[in-house]
């Protein structure tokens, strides 16, 4: 089997999709149960698809055999080829709650994310045309993702159940406002997105609330973006847990948590 593929638990692989960003690859997981689930998936490129293909091709699968999918965030590597695989295989899409609307309408949530970030740099010193080339990178990004429809709305303390195992459904903001963590505490797995990370410390970037609709309000004192508080606070909930296997969206799995 190629070293993109590896069975990091039983029934469940990971698959390292190629991106264009200097992350690296993105982990996809295909858990091997009713339905068939792949968490998480890559970015829209021709790229991207054919080393997913080729990946579940070395495990006996096609794209058209996937019954559920299952996005953990907002961002464009983890969930760009989304409706590509819908469109193929006829599967569920299951993402937070919070997520399925902006989702949908990709990409004007992220375009008002843009412009949050833009009156943030303006505010804090940085020279107008800055701000501008800035903001224009970051709409080429916006490429990379797509809209998507989900079926199934996930609610935080939910447990999303398979035939096999079932997931608790944590929502943890921090890295994204839409982070979601799947929590097996039967067998100490969780699937966590970007939570946390075995060879880097994950960013807690400020983005807009979902469910805000535009970037003023957000700079009201009350309830502007707070992330890194709200992402420590979402560790030290990960860290109660105590979980034997944390399954990361990028490098390899983190196998003590608590200590690392």
């Amino acid at each position: 089997m190629s070293t993109s593929v590896l069975t990091v638990a039983p029934g469940i692989h990971r698959i390292k999709v190629p991106t264009p960003f200097r992350v690296g690859p993105v982990n996809a997981y295909l858990i091997e149960d009713e339905p068939l689930t792949l968490v998480d998936n890559g970015p829209n490129s021709a790229r991207s698809l054919d080393a997913l293909e080729l990946a579940l091709s070395e495990l006996r699968y096609r794209v058209a055999d996937l019954e559920l999918l299952v996005v953990t965030h907002q961002h464009v590597d983890h969930h760009g080829l989304t409706s590509t695989l819908v469109r193929r295989s006829g599967s569920a899409l299951a993402v937070l709650d919070l997520l399925a609307v902006p989702l949908a309408g990709w990409p004007a949530y992220p375009e008002r994310n843009d412009a949050l970030a833009e009156r943030l740099m303006r505010r804090h010193g940085v020279p107008g045309e800055v701000a501008t080339v800035l903001r224009a990178v970051a709409r080429a990004q916006h490429g990379w993702g797509g809209p998507a429809e989900a079926t199934r709305r996930l609610v935080p303390g939910e447990r999303l159940e398979l035939r096999d195992r079932g997931f608790a459904v944590l929502h943890a903001p921090g890295h994204s406002p839409s982070d979601t963590l799947l929590w097996d505490g039967h067998r100490g797995v969780m699937l966590a997105g970007d939570h946390l990370l075995e060879h880097i410390s994950s960013n807690p970037i400020i983005g807009l609330p979902l469910e805000e609709p535009d970037a003023t309000a957000a700079f009201d004192e009350r309830s502007r973006p707070r992330p890194l508080p709200a992402y420590l606070a979402t560790l030290r909930r990960t860290q109660a847990l105590d979980p034997a296997l944390v399954l990361g969206g990028h490098g390899n799995p983190v196998r003590n948590a608590r200590a690392d």
